[in-house]
């Protein structure tokens, strides 16, 4: 490392640079490709957002209490394992919260979640996602972001083309059939959710695990696959789909002061484990800079 050029021109000299860019820096993570930083694939998920009734989720999880200003709106961690292989498990949930636009490029939808402080929106949602690996994407260090990039640019052509988001009833979806009138659940996403076929905006193999799944959530969760429960798609970006690979002192395996961090880097799954590992590579850099015997922080 010899320093940064900003985007205006300006250069800054440093010779310890901590990369902490976050999952959806396409641009960086071509450049870093393009000058022979060391990029893996690596796995990441895939699948809809799911909105039901928050009150639905608080019966279910609370019973009697349901309601009950000290606890608040409920919240689920699900998993199924499909029978073709694939995990499928709720990401991300966000009780009382809405299902918000999340695209970095033209001519592509991405969805994710977000709850405020106070969790009182009428809806509860949640990533529904199937894990994918570089074996579905073979090919550049990058294929990770074309095959995301594929799925977004299907889903802006299924939501009409107008960033709004394609949807579809879960009970629609279940059957195989195109949905066109919301039910009891009315979709929080903005700008719009357009009712459509849900099946062409990820790979069939993603389909058939989440229409597995939803069922089986169904027995944990009574009212999980109620009808006119809404998917949203396409939630794409749950990690980062590469790794910037890095040595036991937390540096690039083969650019010596670049400190790869967080979810960007591929070494974190969200806001809690991307600050911690931020702790380590701050860790990591005093440890460089210090005038006493270097010490390992630790493998990876």
């Amino acid at each position: 490392m010899r320093g940064v050029v900003l985007a205006g021109g300006d250069f800054l000299a440093a010779d310890r640079v901590v990369l902490a860019v976050g999952h959806s820096a396409r641009d960086t993570f071509a450049m870093l490709r393009d000058r022979g930083v060391n990029i893996e694939p690596k796995p990441f998920s895939v699948g809809f957002r799911i909105e039901h009734p928050q009150s639905l989720i608080d019966r279910c999880r609370f019973g009697a209490f349901a309601g009950h200003k000290l606890l608040g709106a409920a919240d689920y961690k699900l998993v199924h394992h499909a029978s073709n292989g694939r995990s499928v498990y709720s990401f991300c949930m966000c009780p009382g919260g809405t299902v918000v636009a999340a695209t970095s490029e033209p001519g592509c939808v991405v969805t994710n979640g977000m709850s405020q402080y106070s969790r009182n929106e009428r809806n509860a949602n949640a990533g529904i996602v199937v894990d994918v690996t570089p074996a579905d994407y073979p090919g550049d260090p990058l294929a990770g972001i074309e095959f995301q990039r594929h799925w977004e640019g299907l889903a802006f052509a299924a939501g009409g083309g107008t960033y709004a988001a394609p949807g579809q009833l879960v009970g629609d979806f279940l059957a195989g059939r195109p949905s066109t009138a919301f039910g009891t659940v009315l979709p929080s996403y903005r700008p719009g959710v357009h009712l459509t076929d849900l099946s062409g905006c990820l790979p069939d193999y993603a389909i058939a695990a989440i229409r597995e799944a939803l069922p089986a959530f169904d027995r944990q969760i009574k009212g999980f696959a109620m009808a006119d429960a809404v998917l949203t798609g396409v939630e794409t970006r749950t990690s980062s789909p590469i790794r910037i690979r890095r040595d036991e002192g937390f540096q690039s395996l083969n650019t010596r002061g670049l400190y790869p961090a967080g979810e960007g880097a591929g070494y974190a799954g969200g806001i809690l484990s991307a600050g911690v590992d931020g702790i380590r590579v701050a860790e990591a850099v005093a440890l460089s800079l210090s005038a006493s015997p270097a010490r390992s922080p630790g493998p990876c």
